[in-house]
């Protein structure tokens, strides 16, 4: 009897043991999506902050090995080398107004999106070599210009990305949302944009419709793989805004978009910050709503003020900037 009971004791033991381990991984994958909805139904802020005063912070970024950039409605921009634990004044631009930064990714160099003031006139940007250990410099400053047409782009910047291809991808519009911009210029061609716009785009091999748009948030995931735009397209017949979302796998090129409208639930999106990943990313919409890769955060204690801009940094942590202050959470993203 001996004999015959060792075989089949290992027979249920290897039985319950596969049974075991089968079992378990849904609970996990559960329990992390858990996580996400409690941080999504309870999250949890601390204000830092940069310089005494109360300050208004538009725009701020994360790319690698704890590297940031920060814009306040100052015109100040400041760096960060260690993640977001101590910071500093790199530049200041006078008699301007400055609405969006896009750092390099090794934050040698970083482009400052303006305003243009006027018909007259493009949008003003500035490009600055920044090295961590030296003394910031601008490289140069132009007034953006359409490609081909070589018109000048007259509405503002709203918001840039310096991505993986070494061009900065930027999105314009005006205070009316209409006779919005995007597009993206490389480092040789100084002042001139190429367009990428939807509604100047064949998108799904149709002609394009040429509507005055404006273009707001989006960002590249990875700094290089799909785009996702946020837009308002201005019906001439109907004489009115309607909401639009894009993606597209190759940053606007050529027949490369898709409306994503229908399945859209965040409304205008202003501003989208990503990890340095890509996997990972914080949606700004309008009437103060923060989404997390497009599912919205139900509640976020102690942010004060309207929400301005968010993002992610190496540790996971999300970081958003309102008119009255710089917030950090106090858990990363699960």
């Amino acid at each position: 009897m001996k004999f015959l009971y060792t075989p089949v004791l290992i027979f249920f033991l290897i039985l319950f043991s596969c049974t075991k381990t089968e079992n378990v991984s849904a609970p996990l994958n559960n329990s992390r999506a858990a996580l996400l909805e409690t941080w999504l139904q309870d999250a949890d802020f601390e204000q830092i902050t940069i310089t005494p005063g109360n300050w208004s912070y538009k725009d701020v970024v994360f790319t690698q090995n704890g590297l940031g950039a920060l814009l306040d409605n100052d015109n100040r921009i400041f760096y960060t080398y260690d993640n977001g634990k101590t910071w500093e004044q790199k530049i200041k631009i006078n008699n301007q107004t400055i609405n969006c930064i896009a750092l390099k990714p090794n934050a040698e160099q970083i482009f400052i999106g303006g305003n243009s003031l006027g018909e007259a006139y493009g949008a003003k940007f500035w490009v600055y070599d920044t090295p961590k250990n030296g003394t910031s410099s601008l490289n140069y400053q132009a007034e953006a210009e359409v490609s081909n047409t070589r018109d000048l782009i007259n509405h503002n910047f709203v918001r840039a990305s310096w991505n993986g291809d070494g061009s900065v991808y930027a999105s314009f519009g005006r205070t009316n949302y209409r006779d919005g911009f995007f597009g993206n210029i490389t480092p040789d061609g100084r002042k001139i944009f190429i367009r990428r716009t939807p509604s100047f785009s064949r998108i799904l091999d149709r002609e394009p419709t040429r509507q005055p748009s404006y273009c707001a948030g989006f960002y590249i995931k990875n700094y290089s793989d799909q785009t996702t735009l946020c837009t308002y397209e201005y019906s001439t017949s109907g004489l009115t805004n309607i909401l639009a979302a894009y993606y597209s796998t190759i940053k606007g090129s050529g027949n490369s978009w898709f409306n994503i409208s229908t399945n859209w639930k965040a409304g205008l999106v202003y501003h989208i910050g990503q990890d340095k990943t890509g996997e990972k990313s914080i949606w700004v919409s309008q009437a103060n709503r923060l989404f997390y890769n497009g599912q919205e955060a139900i509640n976020y204690k102690n942010i004060q003020g309207d929400l301005l801009c968010a993002t992610v940094d190496q540790d996971d942590y999300v970081w958003v900037g309102t008119n009255r202050g710089l917030f950090k959470s106090k858990k990363s993203i699960p």
